[in-house]
C-alpha cells in the first residue's frame, strides 16, 4: 500500500492498493462511496470502513488494524497467467 499524499502531515487522499491475489494496483479514496480510510497515529495501521473490491481480479479486500482479508463472492474473476 502507498498513502496519497505521502507526506502524512498532509490531508489523506486515498491509498493504491495491490490485491494480494492478482497484484493489481486498485485505488481508494477516502470519502469516495461513503469509503472511511482510518489511520493509527504512527500511521502504520490502516482500518478501511467497507471492504474495497479489486477492480482487475473483483475479489473484496477487507482491510482492518493493517492485517488484509479477502473475500471471493460470485463475481470474483478467477485468473490465470502463463
Amino acid at each position: 500500500m502507498r498513502r496519497v499524499s505521502q507526506d502524512r502531515r498532509r490531508l489523506l487522499v486515498g491509498y493504491h492498493v495491490c490485491c494480494p491475489r492478482c497484484g493489481f494496483v486498485t485505488v481508494a479514496f477516502n470519502g469516495h462511496e461513503g469509503l472511511a480510510i482510518t489511520e493509527s497515529d504512527d500511521g502504520e495501521r490502516v482500518t478501511f470502513s467497507a471492504p474495497l473490491r479489486c477492480v482487475y481480479c473483483a475479489v473484496l479486500i477487507h482491510l482492518r488494524d493493517g492485517e488484509a482479508e479477502l473475500e471471493e463472492d460470485d463475481r470474483v474473476r478467477h485468473v490465470r497467467y502463463r
